[in-house]
């Protein structure tokens, strides 16, 4: 298990939004960010697979998070 912060989902659904393009949800922004801490913890070179399966339309009316 991987705790991320409310604020790191945030930060991770922002983040893919103005980096890449895609407009997900906080759920998959969490799971964005679990992978970021994963791999900031190893220095073997890996696959990591994860699921983007919620969209960001539903959280428009979140005051600064897109």
């Amino acid at each position: 298990m991987i705790t991320i912060t409310k604020e790191e989902a945030f930060e991770y659904a922002q983040r893919a939004a103005k980096e890449e393009g895609i407009f997900i949800g906080i759920s998959s922004g969490a799971s964005l960010a679990a992978v970021a801490k994963k791999l900031s913890e190893t220095s073997e070179k890996k696959r990591v697979l994860t699921f983007n399966y919620d969209t960001g339309e539903r959280y428009l009316s979140i005051e600064g998070l897109y």
